[in-house]
């Protein structure tokens, strides 16, 4: 059986490149991407349109950053699943969304196992 098994997914990334590589790892593990947004208002609308079982989060982004659409999406909806995807890598911004909410932060660029890992962990499969 599919990680996935039709959950659905929201992926938020500036980068049409990392949307579409992150697309393709989910559609072979039977996720549903219900959405794809470039910045951060389109995430914010996107998710309360879809309210996705996962989303994934890049921090930087135009319009606003990914950690204060964390902020809010987590105000607002405390038991979301978001994992944090960025090139960024030091501690002080992995422990910041951790403390936020996020399940889990993934480094660019993705590798397909270590990303379908932190997904497991993030829904707790």
């Amino acid at each position: 059986m599919p990680l996935g098994s039709g959950q659905t997914v929201l992926i938020v990334d500036d980068s049409p490149v990392m949307r579409q590589m992150l697309y393709k790892m989910f559609e072979r593990e039977g996720f549903r991407v219900v959405g794809q947004a470039a910045d951060g208002e389109e995430a914010l609308s996107l998710f309360e349109l879809h309210k996705p079982n996962l989303t994934t989060l890049d921090i930087v982004m135009p319009k606003i950053r990914g950690t204060e659409v964390l902020e809010q999406l987590m105000a607002k909806y405390p038991d979301s699943c978001i994992i944090m995807a960025s090139s960024v890598s030091d501690a002080r911004t992995v422990m910041h969304c951790l403390k936020i909410g996020a399940r889990q932060y993934i480094i660019k660029p993705y590798d397909e196992g270590k990303v379908m890992a932190a997904v497991k962990k993030a829904l707790a499969i």
